[in-house]
């Protein structure tokens, strides 16, 4: 009898911790989304006015980049994933508009297949930009439909309709910009790269989170979020054409200080057994060494999509890398879009600067 109770009470708990995880995701996604969802209304005002006071041309770029650096080479952009913390790539893209860098090729993971999708299609950053700053939250869930949770938990019907409504009928085929975004075999982890035929379809299927989204079927393959084994698809844009490859990574670890990345040794006897009380759920706390279970789940997520991405970029070697220090961004936090950009935008100034710094030296 002790053993019923016991498995029953296990089952609510992982009944109660899928529910936190769904609603954490589809915050996310629902987020995401909804800025998708105006695209269309601010390209055709291009007057539009944010409630914010912000400008990011109140930091001009203080460089040109001379395309011979990269002796006129095709440039090719790889756009990471990060959930919120992708909305840095807006800032990274106004930034290499201002400096007149000539973009042959995007590919996109996850929320960077989203953001690249917008921009290569022609809308303008500033829309783009003025759309992330005025996100609502009750706006959230409004393209969310609950499916009978076999594959997913959301149909993701509702998100194509309106992605098919905003962006078009149009083939990648037919983008102002060559574009591919990225997706994975959730049964085998092979990655396959979407480089032609619908858009919609592309930008849905590589934001499909595994276990939250319905996944897409390709023959018999099964395809989920691109995200989940190529965080920053950089060999995606190279066999695109790139020769000179632009890597933005959004997913900075926790903590990249040098002594992180050293071996600890501690003692086992002061290891305890829990470190918050039964409410901590509903904590709102900053303390970082008390994370919520909220927190727990996103910094999961996160730490391993990050070291993926430092492989991938130790692996390929970027010719630009871009990281925005987006640490203080939580996952979900698609309200704070404003800090984001900024830091997007900062970073990619710095990163031209250092550049044509090593270059010129050479």
């Amino acid at each position: 009898m002790y053993q019923e109770k016991m498995k029953f009470s296990e089952i609510l708990l992982a009944i109660f911790m899928v529910g936190v995880t769904l609603f954490v995701i589809i915050a996310i996604i629902g987020s995401a989304i909804f800025a998708a969802q105006n695209f269309t209304d601010n390209e055709q005002n291009v007057n539009y006015q944010s409630q914010h006071n912000y400008d990011l041309g109140q930091h001009p770029i203080p460089i040109t980049f001379n395309s011979n650096l990269s002796n006129n080479k095709k440039i090719g952009l790889a756009l990471g994933g990060g959930a919120a913390k992708g909305l840095a790539h807006i800032g990274v893209l106004k930034a290499l508009d201002e400096a007149n860098i000539p973009i042959d090729f995007v590919a996109g993971s996850s929320m960077g297949a989203l953001i690249g999708a917008a921009y290569v299609v022609g809308i303008p950053i500033d829309s783009i930009e003025q759309i992330a700053l005025n996100i609502e939250k009750k706006d959230v869930i409004r393209l969310i439909d609950p499916a009978i949770p076999t594959t997913g938990f959301i149909n993701g019907k509702k998100i194509e309709d309106f992605l098919l409504t905003h962006l078009g009928n149009k083939k990648i085929e037919d983008t102002q910009i060559p574009f591919s975004a990225t997706a994975a075999d959730i049964l085998t982890g092979k990655q396959y790269i979407i480089n032609r035929g619908e858009l919609v379809k592309a930008v849905r299927t590589s934001i499909s989170i595994p276990a939250v989204f319905d996944p897409l079927k390709y023959h018999e393959i099964t395809l989920v979020d691109g995200g989940l084994i190529d965080p920053i698809p950089m060999n995606a844009v190279k066999e695109m054409g790139a020769e000179f490859i632009i890597a933005v990574n959004v997913l900075t670890p926790p903590d990249i200080s040098h002594e992180a990345a050293e071996i600890s040794f501690i003692n086992g006897d002061s290891i305890q057994s829990e470190i918050n009380g039964p409410f901590s759920f509903f904590q709102t706390s900053d303390d970082t060494n008390n994370p919520n279970i909220i927190q727990i789940i996103q910094k999961t997520v996160m730490i391993s999509q990050a070291k993926i991405a430092q492989f991938q970029i130790d692996l390929y070697k970027p010719n630009l890398l871009i990281e925005p220090d987006t640490r203080d961004i939580n996952s979900w936090d698609f309200f704070n879009a404003e800090e984001a950009i900024e830091l997007g935008y900062s970073a990619t100034i710095k990163a031209l600067k250092e550049y044509n710094r090593k270059v010129n030296n050479e």
